[in-house]
């Protein structure tokens, strides 16, 4: 099944190839700065962090706003920005979330260690002010009110669904919880945590979903699955010296260079 998917992969690109999406943007902001993760929000607002784990909001038009930094927690290996009033930042070696305000004030936090029977190494904002959480050591996802309560459980996914999941990355919305199985493509899940279907598409990391497109930025470019049309689409998009990847959110696209972030807006024709 592993070569299949593989060889369909490759049909796709070698054979068929991605279609090509024209689309116009207008820069917006142009900031000098060396990140390891960055996001964008809904309303074009950049966040950032930089090596030495300080996490920094810049306005859509590239000023600096607000910092947060605990030295205490060590990397910060997750940002989710998806609520601009409610933002999660993940420590994964210490298992601990904090919750940020709009101005990066931490407003909670809680720590995983608490139960030794766990071992959270993906998370995610849910609807209704609650989490998505993925549990490696008990290979299930959870779902977590805003006050860290269990609210729903999975179960074991590889006893339940045969899956062996690698998982790297956790992306939920209102309809569906998305997870990068490395090498697989994205498990998509339904709000209630039941198995729905494969995206196979090879993604390193990070994506966005927009609707039924899922968007990340690979090899230099940016491409759009569609995973109920299965069309795989390449977006064209402004040429930066140095892009080493690409955040599409909404109207917005973050290129994100060795030092150096610019922001776009798409043009209303």
């Amino acid at each position: 099944m592993k070569h299949f998917r593989i060889f369909f992969l490759l049909f796709l690109f070698l054979f068929q190839g991605p279609l090509l999406f024209s689309q116009k943007f207008n820069k917006e902001a142009s900031i000098d700065i060396e990140s390891k993760l960055a996001k964008l929000d809904q309303f074009g607002n950049i966040y950032v962090v930089q090596p030495n784990n300080e996490l920094i909001k810049f306005s859509s038009k590239g000023v600096k706003l607000w910092s947060y930094s605990n030295k205490n927690f060590g990397d910060i290996d997750q940002v989710d920005v998806k609520d601009p009033l409610r933002i999660l930042v993940f420590y994964a070696a210490h298992q601990q979330i904090v919750i940020l305000n709009n101005n990066l004030s931490e407003i909670n936090r809680y720590s995983f260690n608490k139960d030794p029977d766990v071992q959270i190494t993906l998370v995610a904002s849910a609807n209704n002010n609650g989490y998505w959480v993925y549990d490696q050591l008990n290979r299930e996802l959870k779902k977590l009110s805003n006050t860290f309560i269990d609210e729903l459980r999975s179960g074991n996914i590889y006893q339940r669904d045969g899956l062996d999941i690698k998982a790297n990355y956790l992306y939920a919305n209102d309809a569906y919880v998305f997870i990068n199985d490395k090498g697989e493509g994205i498990r998509i899940f339904d709000r209630f945590g039941n198995f729905y279907k494969t995206a196979v598409i090879e993604i390193p990391r990070e994506f966005e979903v927009e609707g039924s497109q899922i968007l990340f930025g690979k090899e230099r470019k940016l491409y759009a699955y569609d995973f109920l049309s299965f069309q795989l689409v390449s977006l064209e998009i402004p040429n930066v010296e140095n892009a080493t990847n690409f955040i599409k959110y909404l109207n917005h696209l973050l290129i994100i260079g060795e030092k150096q972030l610019t922001l776009w807006s798409l043009k209303n024709d």
